[in-house]
């Protein structure tokens, strides 16, 4: 199942507002993406209708740039467009920009 992280104390963690993989383990919600076995309760995550495009550590490139690759690090959600964003990092270094969906592709 995916869902938005909406839980104040995992603020520290880099989990809030994170969009995260989880399976529900005796009324808890366990994470899987991006941080294994982090429980959380299951009151604070809104389920998702659908996964995001791209997961953790998928190999992506820019569609404007699709010399570069990058591997998404991030997913966030965002409350206006209703849509998931990604953070990626290109040689070790974390980009900036936020892309979307329609930002990028996959690289098989």
């Amino acid at each position: 199942m995916w869902g938005i992280c909406l839980d104040g104390k995992a603020l520290e963690d880099g989990l809030f507002q994170a969009v995260v993989q989880y399976k529900i383990d005796n009324s808890k919600a366990l994470v899987i993406l991006p941080k294994e076995n982090y429980e959380l309760d299951i009151k604070e995550i809104r389920e998702l209708p659908a996964p995001p495009r791209f997961v953790y550590g998928e190999q992506v490139s820019p569609r404007n740039h699709p010399d570069m690759t990058g591997v998404i690090i991030e997913i966030r959600w965002h409350f206006k467009r209703n849509c998931c964003f990604y953070t990626i990092r290109v040689n070790g270094k974390k980009k900036s920009k936020r892309y979307f969906d329609d930002d990028l592709i996959s690289v098989i």
